[in-house]
C-alpha cells in the first residue's frame, strides 16, 4: 500500500514535545499543539463543511463531495443518507499492557454518513479488516486511494501489521461486511451488499501534526467500504480475541483476569495458574464434535458444507461440567480449576 495509512508517526504517539539535533550540534524543538484546542478548531470545521458542501452518489454509491453552489441540499440537512455522530476515545496505545492507554483525554466526536449497512456481520475492534476507501481533505481534494483493499490488523503484533488511524478503524464497528462476493467474467472479484461509510475524522484521530493534504492538523473525510473481516486470535490460546472482551463494554483492555497487566486478549494463561490457556481447554480423547479444542460458545451444523458436520453441542466448560450457562466461570478464567 502506498498510502498514508499505513505510517506510523512517532510523534502522534508519544505527544508532547521532541527534541532533535542538528548536525552543526544546535538543538532545536518541535512543540505539538494541545489536543483540546486543535479539536475544538477540528469540529468547527468538520460542521462549517457539513454545511457548506453536498453529496453527490452514483449508482454504485461512489461518493463525491461538492461545494453548495446552486441551493443543493447540504450534508447537513441531507435526509435521504442523514449525518449521525458517536463520542469516541483515542486508542492509539503507548504499548499493549493494560497501562498503555493513551495519554489523549479529549472527547472526540466521529461524524458519520451510512450509505449501506451492509449483509455480513459487524466486525469488533480486534478483527482484522479488509476495506477499500478514497480519503480527502475539507477542501474535496483526494490524498489517497485504494479501490481494489487491503487489510488492517488492530493492535499490531508485528511491524509488518498493516495499520489504520484510530477514526478509520473505530467507524468500522458502525456497519457490516459483504453478504456475497463472486467473480465477474474478467476475474475481478464483486462484492454484494458490503458496508459502505463515509466519516469526517478529526486531526486528533488522524494523523494530527503528521502533514497530509499540505499541513498538519487537518480534519478529514474518508469514504469506506468492508468487505470481510477476520477473527483473529492474537495470543494463539485457541480463543477468538472477540471472545475475550469479557465484561462486554468494547474496551478489550480492560480485561485482565490474572492481574499481571496483559489483557487476556493477548495473554497465553489468562488466569495465570501456570497451565496455559489453550491447553486448558483441549477436549479429552473421544469427546463430541471434530475440533480438538472446546469452542468459545456451542457451534451449530453448516448446512452449505454437507460432507461436514460441524456442530460442537459443548462449549468450554466450567470446572464442574457446565457447558452452556452464559454467565459460568469457565475452567481457563478459574486459577483453581486444572
Amino acid at each position: 500500500m502506498k498510502n498514508i495509512l499505513r505510517i506510523v508517526i512517532f510523534l502522534v504517539l508519544v505527544g508532547g514535545t521532541v527534541s532533535c539535533k542538528k548536525d552543526d550540534g544546535a538543538s532545536s524543538e518541535i512543540v505539538l499543539r494541545d489536543r483540546q484546542e486543535v479539536y475544538d478548531e477540528d469540529i468547527l470545521e468538520i460542521e462549517a463543511y457539513l454545511k457548506d458542501n453536498y453529496l453527490v452518489l452514483d449508482a454504485d454509491l461512489n461518493a463525491t463531495v461538492k461545494k453548495i453552489d446552486a441551493g443543493q441540499t447540504s450534508i447537513w440537512d441531507d435526509s435521504a443518507y442523514p449525518v449521525q455522530s458517536i463520542q469516541v476515545k483515542n486508542d492509539v496505545r503507548t504499548s499493549n499492557f493494560i497501562d498503555g492507554v493513551s495519554s489523549d483525554v479529549v472527547d472526540y466526536k466521529l461524524y458519520y454518513i451510512v450509505l449501506n449497512e451492509g449483509g455480513g456481520a459487524n466486525p469488533t475492534h480486534v478483527d482484522s479488516v479488509f476495506t477499500a476507501y478514497k480519503g480527502w481533505d475539507l477542501s474535496n481534494e483526494v490524498f489517497d486511494q485504494n479501490n481494489q483493499g487491503i487489510w488492517f490488523t488492530y493492535p499490531q503484533t508485528t511491524a509488518f501489521d498493516p495499520l489504520s488511524i484510530s477514526g478509520y478503524r473505530q467507524i468500522l464497528t458502525k456497519i457490516k461486511t459483504e453478504e456475497s462476493s463472486s467473480l465477474n467474467g474478467n476475474g475481478v472479484v464483486v462484492h454484494q451488499n458490503y458496508g459502505n461509510v463515509i466519516v469526517f475524522i478529526p486531526s486528533g484521530l488522524g494523523y494530527f501534526n503528521g502533514v497530509i493534504a499540505g499541513s498538519s492538523y487537518n480534519p478529514l473525510a474518508f469514504q469506506i467500504k468492508l468487505f470481510y473481516r477476520k477473527e483473529n486470535d492474537h495470543d494463539r490460546d485457541r480463543i477468538k480475541s472477540n471472545n475475550e472482551d469479557l465484561n462486554g463494554d468494547g474496551d478489550f483492555y480492560n480485561d485482565d483476569t490474572d492481574g499481571d497487566g496483559i489483557p487476556n486478549f493477548l495473554d497465553t494463561d489468562d488466569d495465570g495458574d501456570g497451565i496455559i490457556t489453550k491447553m486448558e481447554i483441549k477436549k479429552p480423547i473421544g469427546e463430541s464434535g471434530i475440533l480438538a479444542y472446546y469452542p468459545f460458545n456451542p457451534i451449530a451444523d453448516d448446512p452449505s458444507t454437507t460432507d461436514i458436520d460441524e456442530t460442537e453441542l459443548k462449549a468450554i466448560p466450567s470446572c464442574s461440567g457446565d457447558y452452556t450457562t452464559p454467565t459460568r466461570l469457565r475452567k481457563h478464567l478459574d486459577p483453581s480449576c486444572h
